[in-house]
């Protein structure tokens, strides 16, 4: 099946939010073996999965697991957050099952991720997110008009910068300017 390019800016936000709503609701990487009976849910909890409580019992123990920890958010969550919440699941069901699995491929390459790329991500989906709305369709617009081989380009290079700066953090204090000096010299060959 060919993957479809999206170069919609509301499109690429949508993706952000289920992106965002599934990263919220993933499962744990070690799920619970034995299932959760439905009496040990609290009311809130049954409240928030009641359309679930005939077959409970029939789920497997992983989405008992994940179904449990999301009504535990629902029943704790502000009403602003609860909105979201909805709005995020409205969005997701409207989409079509060619952006879903497109969704749920970049979530499982993000879910193998180092814990510190991963964070690198969070990081500047934040940054970007502060950014104000015109400035970010200027970076949209002018990242989308690049073309593949200079993203690809562009991408190295950031991730050389990143994992330089890891490792000059990682030095101790007089390996820093050592290094520098070895730069240097490669500099002026």
């Amino acid at each position: 099946m060919r993957m479809m390019k999206h170069r919609n800016p509301k499109f690429i936000g949508i993706a952000a939010v289920a992106l965002a709503l599934l990263i919220t609701l993933a499962e744990p990487a070690r799920a619970q073996e034995a299932g959760v009976p439905w009496e040990q849910l609290s009311r809130d909890e049954q409240s928030a999965l009641k359309s679930f409580a005939g077959r409970w019992d029939q789920l497997p123990p992983a989405k008992q697991a994940r179904l449990k920890k999301g009504a535990h958010r629902w029943a704790h969550a502000t009403p602003q957050q609860r909105r979201l919440m909805k709005q995020r699941l409205k969005t997701w069901k409207q989409m079509s099952p060619d952006q879903r699995r497109h969704i749920r491929n970049k979530f499982q390459r993000f879910s193998k991720m180092p814990p510190e790329k991963r964070q690198q991500l969070r990081r500047a989906r934040k940054w970007f997110n502060n950014l104000p709305p015109e400035k970010k369709r200027q970076l949209q617009k002018r990242w989308q008009s690049l073309p593949s081989d200079q993203r690809k380009q562009f991408l190295k290079r950031q991730h050389r910068k990143h994992s330089m700066q890891r490792k000059l953090r990682n030095m101790t204090p007089d390996q820093p300017r050592k290094f520098k000096q070895r730069m240097q010299q490669r500099q002026q060959r």
